[in-house]
């Protein structure tokens, strides 16, 4: 029973940055902006939040101050992920280049100020959020708990209010939704800076939970496209999108546990590591078909067309 609890304590804490990052790349896509600078702004946010608890609270920082951390780690993404914004809305240049472009360099940047500010390729956290025990041995981070309520929130911003409406309109068909007096690129932008925001805070979660700082093997990578491939699995809605983010939480745990529960398997670690993006390829190769994408998804909206 014990081992049971574990594996599900540790699926919750891999679940809940992959799913709020999901729920950051649909607020993206569903204003029509491809968004795969993800895992980029996932790091930036996961740099900023130890940067941040290292030099400003010592590497030990309490309660109140590591929601310091995660609102100024959460802005940061904001702000980073406007740079995606205007190369995508604004030059109107192809939107996956553009995350590739951020996803390949944040990382590297980050590493660099790192190693300028420490001297080294980390930046080690000596605390970071408790767990609470929820019942018996079963033990969680109250960071899941912002997983659960971004969730519900997102529901019903995008379903049952004008806001939702207006954001998924310019995603369907950003030439009606001009005609009507909306503006696209606003809600484009404004899409995009939700998806920034999320995806910095999910990299802050990283980094004051069990991954207890940034360093060069960037423990944090890849979490956003794990989070990408949870939003293409779960078809764009928020409550599937959770389900898929736990299946790929459940498949990071078993990359993590296998090694552990089963250490006579002839099989190398890095195989294991590798797991989780093996079953993202399998997953969307058998249900990205089927997926509900917007209509005016990658496309970027020029009035001439009308």
């Amino acid at each position: 029973m014990d081992t049971v609890l574990s594996l599900l304590d540790s699926m919750l804490q891999y679940t809940a940055p992959i799913l709020i990052a999901a729920i950051g790349g649909f607020y993206s896509e569903k204003s029509g902006v491809v968004n795969i600078a993800l895992d980029g702004f996932v790091i930036f946010g996961s740099f900023v939040a130890s940067l941040l608890a290292l030099s400003v609270f010592d590497g030990s920082p309490t309660l109140f101050q590591l929601v310091i951390c995660l609102v100024v780690a959460t802005l940061a993404g904001g702000l980073m992920s406007l740079i995606h914004a205007y190369i995508s809305i604004n030059l109107k240049a192809d939107q996956v280049i553009s995350g590739t472009a951020i996803n390949l360099i944040t990382p590297a940047i980050a590493l660099f100020l790192v190693n300028h500010f420490n001297g080294t390729y980390e930046l080690l956290l000596a605390s970071g959020f408790p767990r609470y025990t929820v019942f018996g041995k079963f033990t969680v981070y109250p960071t899941v708990f912002i997983a659960v309520i971004l969730v519900i929130v997102t529901y019903y911003v995008i379903y049952k209010r004008p806001f939702g409406l207006r954001l998924r309109s310019v995603g369907e068909n950003p030439q009606a939704s001009d005609s009507l007096g909306l503006n696209v690129f606003k809600y484009r932008y404004i899409g995009v800076f939700i998806s920034g925001c999320l995806a910095g805070l999910a990299g802050a979660i990283i980094a004051t939970t069990f991954s207890q700082g940034f360093n060069a093997a960037i423990t944090v990578y890849g979490f956003g496209y794990l989070a990408l491939a949870a939003l293409i699995f779960g078809k764009y809605n928020p409550i599937t999108i959770t389900l898929a983010s736990l299946f790929f939480g459940g498949t990071k745990v078993f990359a993590e546990k296998v090694s552990i529960l089963a250490p006579d398997l002839p099989i190398p670690v890095s195989f294991w590591n590798m797991f989780p993006f093996v079953a993202t390829i399998i997953a969307l190769i058998v249900f990205s078909k089927k997926t509900a994408t917007p209509e005016a998804l990658g496309i970027p909206y020029d009035k001439g067309l009308r």
